[in-house]
């Protein structure tokens, strides 16, 4: 048996930063339609807090979401796992990317803020196959921070399980966090000529790419894209969300 599964990843740009005409009160209408439109089962969100994340659930209210804030009690930004009604979440966990991982707030050295991964097993209600999310953002300033965090990340996985990684990397194709992840299994959704995703509201469609949606394990890329959704003429964030269709074999 084998199962379909569309899944997204996307930066969506933190509510708190004041970015003038791109700011979240006049573009939240503009992000809501955005992920509705991606039609993703399995969505990993990044640079959410909890009221952007209410807001936002309203476009896909059949989803359930998992991960806490990155701060020292659970609260602020978050990397959020949302999954719909196809799935469900058998067990999850927030871990910070540092040498005390189950401590709130703590941090890799030099990090300007502290940096998470929400990860889950996650079961197809049908047929009972499993697999692993994961879903992280990673340090912006410190490359030894992002590749640290990349070696952390891959002794937190369940070897059992085929794994899907969702999340903005602050790195590219070719950069020491993706060859690592290379080297442990996982390959790209996502075609070499498939374009940037961060854009800072300029809206350039070959910016850098560091956003990413990896694979390992028994999974069939049936097709992988960056978005360019922009309702009613608004980008809804400064990073264009990213959108692939699995098969699970």
């Amino acid at each position: 048996m084998s199962d379909r599964l569309r899944v997204a990843t996307w930066n969506v740009r933190n509510g708190l930063a004041f970015d003038g005409w791109d700011s979240w009160p006049l573009r939240r209408r503009a992000a809501r339609a955005t992920l509705a439109a991606l039609g993703a089962e399995v969505v990993g969100l990044q640079e959410v807090y909890g009221w952007q994340l209410r807001s936002l659930r309203r476009a896909v209210p059949g989803h359930a979401a998992v991960g806490l804030g990155r701060g020292p009690r659970g609260g602020g930004e978050r990397c959020v796992l949302l999954v719909g009604p196809a799935h469900r979440v058998v067990r999850h966990r927030t871990l910070w990317f540092s040498e005390a991982p189950s401590t709130p707030g703590s941090r890799l050295p030099g990090a300007s803020h502290p940096r998470v991964v929400t990860l889950a097993e996650v079961e197809a209600v049908s047929s009972g196959a499993r697999f692993g999310a994961a879903v992280a953002h990673l340090d912006q300033r410190h490359g030894a921070n992002r590749a640290r965090s990349v070696e952390l990340l891959l002794g937190w996985l369940d070897e059992a399980l085929p794994w899907v990684v969702l999340g903005d990397l602050n790195a590219g194709p070719d950069s020491a966090p993706v060859r690592l992840l290379g080297s442990a299994g996982f390959r790209s959704a996502l075609p070499p000529g498939a374009g940037g995703t961060s854009h800072a509201f300029g809206g350039r469609r070959d910016g850098p790419r560091i956003d990413h949606i990896l694979v390992r394990g028994p999974w069939e890329v049936e097709g992988a894209t960056v978005t360019h959704l922009r309702p009613g003429g608004r980008l809804p964030s400064d990073h264009w969300p990213v959108v692939a269709d699995l098969r699970l074999g």
